[in-house]
């Protein structure tokens, strides 16, 4: 069987299976999508990419409720006001930009080394299932995670660039690229730091200059330090104070359980990746391309983790989710730099059966042959309830804030509601009150994550606990 992955051109068994695992990765990314409704996030993503709105409303929104960046909501913003405003849009953006992922990455690995390895990072990237997962949500980190391959791709364009023109088109494209994933998430600057310690680092030891490299360097940097003293000014640490800095534990597999599936998986690609490492030092330190994958991969834990440490918690897998750019990148490249035939290929048929039959367990598989768990918010067994009752008044209770601040969840989660009755031509009344002062008679009420009751006189006829915290009971208000 080894002798079949030599990964020849002639090669009829390989290039079919890979046509199936990149097939696969697209099969896994689009299907069931609408499976299950928004969760807390998405529905402020959605209420955000509100298309009715003005750029102005839309960037009030995003200011008063947000810690990331403009850019991804106007795409969304965009795109809703193309298709319609329904939730499946904003998913399915990911989705696509999930899918492109595979390609860049796999492009990618093409500026490092000439053997087949960038066939192998096409299929961990394919099979990857924490960037499945998030090509599934409407949240902006597999939107950052293709712009920051592509910026990637479009840098060693330019790096590898001998024409004596400064201004030409990688120049604008790394430019380009590079500012906008920072716009997309200010995580996106430890890239555009591993890249000027690359560039100190191949002046330094390699004595090589890029003129063209460092040009670019300087108008992002400007450019940078203007939204940073725009972004800084209206962002409140308070909207991500929920983090917590990592204790011990973290040091063991640097967040490899989440970004593979499972702590057995994490470990394992862990372990390949230090084995690798240690194996091939000799190799690596000859080639400064490799360096910089690990320029990266340091900096991508190391920079917030000591932010972390010395002012407030900010490191989380899905912030540094750019970091599976070098640890898939290395492993593929380091793979094929072994001149063991026997030992490339174990590692080759080991790696892609593992992560294939870590689909077996997970709901990308267990889908086409069973009912999918639901983790998210059920809105719509809660909406089927409602319609298959006598009573068809609904509400999203919210204690009454004696109008010291603005509920912003009373208004997202309505506004969302407002959009699934609409779109699914529910015959269900939905009230916007809270006091239910007003009010008399029976009216079921949908509590998300933070459950209030009524101050008037009341009964609860019947509860029911859904999936994601969500819970529906029906009021009789006296």
């Amino acid at each position: 069987m080894f002798k079949l992955l030599k990964f020849q051109e002639n090669n009829l068994f390989i290039y079919p299976s890979i046509f199936l695992i990149v097939l696969l990765g697209f099969v896994f990314r689009f299907y069931n999508i609408d499976y299950e409704n928004l969760w807390l996030d998405e529905i402020y993503s959605f209420w955000v990419t509100d298309p009715n709105l003005s750029f102005n409303e839309t960037y009030s929104r995003i200011k008063t409720t947000e810690s990331i960046p403009f850019l991804y909501y106007y795409f969304i913003k965009i795109c809703n006001n193309f298709f319609s405003y329904d939730p499946i849009v904003g998913r399915i953006f990911s989705a696509f930009f999930g899918f492109l992922s595979i390609f860049t990455v796999s492009n990618l690995c093409r500026k490092f080394t000439n053997n087949k390895s960038y066939l192998f990072a096409l299929c961990l990237t394919s099979l990857n299932i924490y960037l499945i997962v998030y090509s599934q949500e409407m949240r902006v980190y597999i939107f950052n995670f293709f712009l920051t391959s592509l910026t990637l791709i479009f840098f060693f364009n330019l790096y590898n660039e001998h024409k004596s023109k400064i201004f030409t088109k990688n120049f604008f494209l790394f430019s380009l690229s590079m500012f906008l994933s920072i716009l997309s998430h200010p995580f996106s600057i430890i890239v555009f730091g591993s890249l000027i310690c690359f560039m100190f680092l191949d002046y330094f030891f390699f004595k090589s200059k890029n003129q063209k490299i460092n040009i670019s360097i300087i108008i992002i940097t400007i450019l940078t330090l203007v939204f940073l003293v725009h972004y800084l000014g209206y962002i409140s640490t308070d909207k991500v104070n929920w983090i917590e800095q990592p204790g011990l534990k973290f040091f063991t597999n640097f967040y490899f359980s989440k970004f593979f599936g499972s702590r057995l998986l994490g470990i394992i690609h862990l372990f390949t990746l230090i084995f690798l490492t240690i194996y091939l030092w000799k190799k690596i330190i000859q080639n400064k391309k490799i360096i910089f994958l690990y320029i990266m991969l340091f900096l991508s834990y190391f920079i917030p983790l000591i932010y972390g440490y010395f002012l407030e918690p900010i490191i989380f897998p899905k912030y540094i989710i750019f970091v599976l750019i070098p640890i898939i990148l290395l492993i593929s490249i380091l793979i094929f730099l072994i001149e063991n035939q026997n030992l490339k290929s174990f590692f080759v048929i080991f790696l892609i059966l593992l992560n294939l039959g870590n689909h077996l367990t997970e709901s990308t598989v267990k889908q086409f042959f069973y009912e999918r768990v639901k983790f998210k918010p059920d809105f719509d067994t809660a909406f089927k309830i409602i319609e298959g009752s006598s009573i068809n008044k609904v509400i999203f209770y919210r204690e009454k804030n004696n109008g010291q601040d603005q509920d912003f969840n009373d208004i997202v989660f309505t506004n969302y509601l407002k959009v699934i009755l609409s779109n699914q031509n529910y015959k269900i009344n939905l009230f916007r009150t809270n006091n239910l002062k007003d009010f008399k008679g029976k009216i079921w009420n949908i509590c998300y994550i933070e459950c209030f009751l009524p101050t008037s006189s009341f009964d609860i006829l019947s509860e029911n606990s859904l999936h994601g915290e969500l819970k529906l009971s029906l009021w009789e208000i006296k």
